[in-house]
């Protein structure tokens, strides 16, 4: 793997989000539709965190230190949601803010697994549980944001703003770990599984779960196997 293959992938993550924008704008997808997607997601995220973060970073670091960072990482993404809570209005921006906050967390932890080769699978995995999770939040936020009166013009630019963002993110985690030992990525690895199975936890099956019902489980199930047949 090399800077383009990471840029590349930060396009795959960040393209999703100028797509959900769009559609936002000009239509609105039902309730059940964006729950199937975030469901979908939710399995494809399972794969990659288990197979391409949990997993590498036990075999390197032992359970303890894995479960530790990974407890870590779980704390700082708590204690940072807790810190952005403070708006609870349908104006579209505390949907855009979870995003940034689940986005830079999940596309650092993407440049990461890019890190030192291996199958391409595994990655693709990750992007795919990303990419799949991005469309439905920027289709709500941006539902919610041209409601609240803001334009058409301003809301595009405001998640193009930060899909290149998230483009840089995977291309820094890339680029600033890539020189760390394999016990300290090992360890970075864990916090970042961590970070992710918290954004699942805190954000993606519960907003599925209040839309879709019990039975969205079966898109959740079908997004693990789609994404654990690209291992």
């Amino acid at each position: 793997m090399d800077l383009f293959t990471a840029l590349l992938y930060g396009v795959g993550t960040g393209l999703p989000l100028v797509v959900g924008a769009t559609v936002g704008v000009f239509s609105r997808p039902s309730r059940r539709i964006t729950a199937v997607a975030l469901a979908f997601a939710s399995g494809s995220l399972i794969t990659g965190l288990s197979f391409e973060l949990f997993e590498p970073a036990f075999r390197t670091a032992g359970l303890g230190l894995t479960t530790a960072s990974l407890l870590v990482g779980t704390g700082f993404y708590v204690g940072v949601k807790y810190v952005a809570s403070v708006r609870s209005d349908t104006d579209g921006v505390p949907i855009f803010i979870a995003v940034v906050i689940d986005g830079l967390a999940e596309n650092v932890t993407l440049g990461m697994v890019l890190i030192g080769g291996g199958p391409v699978g595994g990655p693709l995995a990750l992007l795919a549980g990303i990419a799949a999770n991005n469309v439905p939040e920027a289709v709500v936020g941006t539902s919610q944001m041209i409601d609240s009166g803001r334009s058409a013009k301003w809301v595009l630019g405001l998640w193009t703003a930060t899909a290149i963002g998230l483009v840089l993110a995977v291309v820094i985690g890339y680029a600033v770990f890539s020189g760390v030992s394999d016990t300290t990525l090992a360890l970075i690895r864990g916090a970042g599984g961590g970070a992710v199975l918290a954004t699942l936890a805190v954000e993606i099956m519960p907003d599925a779960y209040d839309s879709g019902g019990p039975s969205i489980a079966f898109a959740t199930a079908l997004g693990l196997v789609a994404t654990f047949a690209l291992l």
